[in-house]
């Protein structure tokens, strides 16, 4: 008879377990906790052309071998931790080599469920020694304890001199992500001076599974906005990151069925003010569909990384790397920037 009662003590005790999980994933801190840090050395003035690479790494949990259950896949998390640091060492390899300076970086993650307990920002910390780091979290856990707590957000890496960078909030998803986790949206506003020009960078993260897009253009016009203000005060701004909007039409051979497209939307060019520009290499795709792990010619691929850039700013080159999305569902994209002067404006003689 007691052995009886052992099995509903036993499913009594998980549902207060787990009833007590999602009470802690609800309560998602409201804030946005930031973490900073210096290199050693003091960073070099920044210099024309600017070279800016803008990388969604996905927590170094979403290579070729994985899928996403969000994209109509069957994982929550990678399938090893192995995987998770052969990610990393990849995504660390790329950076050691590019050497850019400055990198806009998204789904950046600390040790936890989605990471398998790797540190990802310390390891990106790491391949970048000579860079300041400006990372806060638009997603983190309270009370949940290591293994299973959440500490995701925005990574703003820099190897020249600048101003500091700070967050703005942009509108959230009305309804929390699975019933239960609330992501705090934002951008990083980093302000440097290059070669006597002043520049405002604005690293940007939006919505992807929203319904209809619509807090996507919510959040879009918060941030065109934003980068507006900017501009008006003198700058030559450069908006970069994940839109999650498709940035230009593009013909990526593919195979596979076309109901992993359900969160794609184009980004509406008739948003933007006369001059401002998307800088965006068509040439190589920056992310895949993950309903399945990658294989060429089958997944969709499309371009949503890339630059919004003010009038003000010439786009001297756009370079996605194919990196065969072995360590992440995006790849890089690495774009040259210097300001213009614009012509001034005809005076009227009536």
């Amino acid at each position: 008879m007691m052995r009886k009662l052992y099995i509903p003590i036993i499913v009594i005790g998980l549902a207060i377990v787990y009833l007590a999980l999602a009470g802690c994933v609800t309560l998602t801190d409201k804030s946005i906790p930031v973490e900073q840090a210096s290199p050693a050395a003091a960073l070099k003035p920044a210099s024309e052309p600017l070279t800016i690479m803008t990388w969604n790494i996905g927590y170094s949990g979403l290579g070729k071998e994985s899928d996403f259950k969000a994209d109509g896949g069957s994982m929550l998390r990678p399938p090893s931790k192995a995987i998770v640091r052969k990610n990393l060492e990849g995504i660390q390899g790329v950076l050691r080599e590019q050497q850019p300076d400055v990198v806009l970086m998204q789904e950046l993650a600390g040790p936890g469920f989605l990471t398998r307990g790797v540190n990802v920002v310390g390891g990106v910390e790491k391949a970048l020694p000579d860079y300041s780091m400006f990372f806060s979290s638009d997603i983190r856990t309270r009370l949940f304890p290591g293994p299973l707590s959440l500490k995701h957000g925005l990574g703003t890496f820099l190897k020249v001199a600048n101003d500091g960078t700070q967050i703005e909030r942009i509108p959230e998803e009305p309804e929390a992500m699975m019933g239960i986790i609330r992501r705090r949206y934002h951008v990083q506003v980093t302000e440097l001076t290059a070669d006597g020009q002043d520049w405002a960078l604005i690293n940007v993260h939006l919505s992807a599974f929203d319904e209809g897009a619509n807090t996507r253009m919510q959040q879009l016009t918060a941030v065109l906005n934003l980068a507006r203000s900017y501009y008006a005060a003198g700058k030559a701004v450069a908006v970069g990151g994940d839109w999650n909007m498709r940035l230009a039409p593009t013909d990526y051979a593919y195979t596979a069925d076309d109901s992993a497209q359900f969160w794609i939307h184009d980004f509406p060019r008739d948003e933007l003010d006369e001059g401002w520009q998307i800088a965006v290499d068509t040439r190589v795709p920056s992310v895949r569909t993950n309903e399945q792990p990658y294989t060429p010619g089958v997944n969709y691929t499309t371009n949503i990384d890339g630059l919004v850039v003010s009038p003000n700013v010439e786009i001297v080159s756009a370079e996605g790397l194919d990196l065969g999305f072995e360590y992440t569902d995006h790849q890089p994209v690495i774009l040259k920037l210097r300001h213009r002067e614009e012509a001034a404006a005809p005076v009227s003689t009536q």
